[in-house]
């Protein structure tokens, strides 16, 4: 009986060529955008549940108010925080403490190799899942000197494969200045792509304690740290949270220890990925509201795609209404004829299933690199999110929507009266009609939605995009600086040197040098006060360090005093005193206008320094950050970087004479170089990469919601083919035809148009809320919206109306 229905079912699918290609390919479209947006999500829901214990395991955040207003929001804290908690709270069964090293150089026989790392406690290993290739994980981190190299690494410096690893162990490293040599006591995996936390060395903690002091570890005062705990099983984070405003009086006293009242806070591992939005964030992120958006799309592109099949397969009542009664007259019971048209839905499901599998795959690697992640279908078949749920979740609602939508046009066509049918009498109930237009109105809400969704994306980064900054970076090439040669006495007046050697040439039209750049996040100091006035009243400053070329270079105005001169800097920096800041910097200490900080002095660093002059503000971070107040200092280092105004097209003879010159100056130290507006623009990078797959997988959605009014469009117009003949011959003309056959699906894409615009508004609205500088969501945006899905919708019906209204009027009437 199986096999009968099935071979009816092909025979019926191939009967119908129309319909069914219409039908395969909205599934097919459907299934394979389902599937390739279900391994972005799959692949960032799966971030850091690799670690043993994960559910467990929390960082701690900080939270720090002067004057009641919240200063910092950071995931970075002081020193003794993790191990005076896991001492205080019985509740913590173990921490890990770790700071960033930032990017450093590896040496090794004069070769030079770039990384980032991690200085770790010796708990680390065994906090995380980081499993060591050779080492003990339990002493690889716990003397001075130590360093654990990831497999990459260890093949990259010295060749080694994995039968070489053990060799390794014991071997020596230099890391940038150094004098000491790093051990080499482990080995470790590669940390997997899912780790919020990305570095290919970790160096052990206690080496700071030897270079920096014993501050690392008792500094109550000094923050840049990073602490993990890890909970008893059964313990509740949020009852362990009600503890630390205790802990914070117990240790900091209100502002007394710090400058700021400390707040405490746990965040769950697994949403240090999606769900940060801190400061100094030590890890890989991403926009949580961005992944929940595609998987609501995926969803919506699904559902569009079955909601294709019922309208179809409804549609084509009238024609299987006499099949029906025949085979009711013939013996077959309702159940019988489920069974023999939910066969249909099977079959075309599952050929379209495999289909999209083999479309996945093709597409697999144009995918990866538009997202630039290492997606594959393995990540809904065991190794993403949910492991194997995830692949019998997927299974279910693939199976349960096969059904779903199979099951309605069954019974409805298996409802019919076989005596009815035969005598011609049947006609299309009004409850089908209602369920018909209804789910078009769903296909079209969602249409609205996503284009909506598309143009708010796209217009948010075009503002980002051209939106005054307050400076100018513009063709300015930015190379690091020389990180191998020590600074000394003579190394201001070489970085001078080297900058004015290169301003010789015309191709060089200004040289600068800083110790950040833009889009960095700055360091901040908290408690600056101004010299005089009232001592109680403490604010937060975020430090920059510059030349005093910075402003011109950059071409960021000044607003009051002057800029630096050489006399400001000196290589003792105990000596300088003088100071800038910026518009925000002034009103924030509380001046009425810049020129008022000019010749003040404040308290920073327990030093008083003058404020020489002040800068109009600019953004030092993407726009998604509202502009701070900065203080600038004359420092210099070898470490920062050069940047250079460049006036010249011919890039590459510029690059060449810029990496001579530098190694004509700082020998022994490696060349690299970036653009100022490639590397700030790297902070929209998730951003540009939503809208490419917002945008991309929004057209499917509508191509999938256009292929479905197409096939019912063209069922309903032929339907009326002897209407059409009879009206053409009482003289109606091309046009009202066409009017009359589409006038009722346009009622139905303007009903979608006014359910969709409020939900767009409110999802766009909501995803703007991370940004501090946005655009303002204006009616236009919508009347644009809903002008592109009436025009698809009538492209898409007048298509086949004038087809049918061209036809002659004889073979019209002759057809029924």
């Amino acid at each position: 009986m199986i096999k009968n229905y099935f071979k009816i079912a092909v025979r019926n699918i191939w009967k119908n060529k129309v319909f069914s290609i219409v039908n395969l390919t909205g599934l097919v479209i459907g299934i394979t955008a389902c599937l390739m947006i279900l391994q972005y999500v799959s692949f960032e829901l799966s971030f850091d549940k690799f670690h043993k214990d994960f559910d467990r395991i929390y960082r701690i955040t900080n939270d720090r108010f002067q004057q009641g207003k919240l200063g910092q929001h950071g995931t970075i804290t002081y020193p003794t925080i993790g191990p005076t908690m896991a001492k205080d709270f019985q509740e913590v069964e173990a921490y890990t403490t770790v700071t960033n090293a930032g990017t450093f150089k590896l040496q090794r026989n004069k070769q030079i190799f770039q990384e980032q790392g991690l200085y770790a406690d010796n708990q680390f290993l065994s906090f995380f899942t980081f499993p060591l290739l050779v080492g003990e994980a339990k002493s690889a981190l716990l003397r001075p000197y130590s360093i654990v190299l990831s497999e990459s690494n260890a093949k990259q410096i010295f060749g080694a494969n994995h039968n070489d690893y053990a060799s390794l162990i014991g071997k020596s490293l230099l890391i940038d200045l150094d004098t000491q040599p790093y051990q080499i006591t482990g080995i470790m995996k590669d940390f997997p792509a899912t780790s919020h936390l990305q570095f290919g060395a970790l160096m052990s903690y206690e080496t700071l304690v030897t270079t920096w002091g014993d501050w690392v570890k008792t500094s109550w005062e000094s923050s840049d740290m990073w602490h993990y705990v890890k909970l008893n099983n059964g313990v509740n984070a949020a009852n362990l949270e009600q503890k630390f405003p205790a802990f914070s009086q117990r240790y900091f006293q209100g502002n007394k220890v710090s400058g700021s009242v400390e707040k405490f806070y746990l965040q769950p591992l697994s949403k240090a990925h999606l769900f940060s939005d801190y400061e100094y964030e030590i890890g890989n992120v991403n926009n949580g509201k961005a992944v929940w958006t595609m998987l609501i799309i995926a969803a919506f592109i699904l559902i569009i795609a079955w909601v294709n099949y019922i309208n179809l397969s409804t549609a084509r009542s009238m024609e299987r209404a006499k099949e029906v009664g025949v085979r009711k007259v013939a013996g077959a019971t309702s159940g019988q004829l489920i069974w023999q048209f939910l066969s249909e839905s099977v079959l075309l499901n599952a050929v379209a299933m495999l289909l999209a599998l083999c479309l996945a795959v093709l597409l697999q690697p144009t995918l990866n690199q538009l997202v630039e992640k290492p997606l594959s279908l393995s990540l809904l078949t065991g190794s993403g999110y949910g492991g194997t749920w995830m692949a019998l979740a997927l299974g279910f609602v693939f199976v349960a929507g096969t059904l779903l939508s199979g099951f309605y046009p069954a019974f409805a066509l298996s409802a019919f009266q076989a005596i009815s049918v035969l005598k011609g009498s049947f006609r299309r109930s009004a409850k089908g009609v209602w369920v018909r237009q209804s789910l078009v109105v769903f296909q079209y809400t969602a249409s609205v939605v996503l284009i909506v969704g598309t143009l708010i994306v796209f217009r948010q980064l075009e503002f980002m995009r051209k939106q005054n900054l307050g400076f100018n970076m513009e063709k300015v090439l930015v190379i690091p600086g020389a990180n191998l040669t020590r600074f000394d006495s003579t190394a201001i007046d070489r970085i001078n040197a080297f900058k004015s050697e290169l301003k010789r040439y015309p191709a060089i039209q200004a040289a600068t040098a800083s110790i950040s750049l833009f889009g960095d996040r700055l360091s901040r100091t908290p408690n600056v006060k101004i010299v005089g006035g009232d001592q109680s009243k403490g604010v937060t400053l975020n430090r920059m360090d510059v030349d005093l070329d910075f402003f011109e270079t950059y071409q960021i105005d000044l607003a009051a005093g002057r800029n630096f001169i050489p006399t400001d800097s000196d290589p003792d920096g105990r000596k300088v005193t003088n100071a800038m800041i910026n518009l925000s910097a002034a009103k924030l200490l509380g001046f009425p206008d810049a020129a008022s900080a000019v010749g003040k002095k404040v308290l920073l660093f327990n030093r008083e320094w003058d404020i020489v002059g002040v800068v109009k503000d600019f953004h030092q971070q993407s726009l998604k950050h509202a502009i701070e107040p900065i203080v600038f200092r004359p420092y210099y280092t070898n470490g920062g970087y050069f940047s250079f105004k460049i006036a010249t097209t011919d890039l590459e003879k510029t690059i060449d004479l810029v990496e001579a010159k530098y190694k004509e100056f700082y020998p022994g130290n490696d060349f690299s170089y970036f653009f100022m507006d490639e590397q700030f623009n790297r902070q929209y990078k998730d951003d540009r990469t939503f809208g490419k797959i917002t945008s991309f997988f929004s057209l499917l959605a509508v191509l999938i919601a256009s292929l479905g009014i197409f096939g019912l469009s063209s069922y309903t117009i032929s339907q009326r083919t002897k209407e059409i003949g009879v009206r053409k011959v009482l003289g109606a003309n091309v046009s009202s035809i066409v009017s009359l056959l589409s006038i009722d699906f346009l009622k139905l894409v303007i009903v979608a148009i006014v359910i969709g615009s409020p939900i767009a508004w409110f999802g766009v609205t909501h995803w703007l809320d991370d940004f501090a500088y946005k655009i303002e969501i204006e009616w236009w945006m919508f009347v644009l919206a809903a002008l592109i899905a009436i025009t698809i919708a009538v492209l898409t019906v007048s298509s086949q109306a004038i087809k049918a209204a061209l036809m002659n009027p004889a073979k019209s009437l002759k057809s029924e």
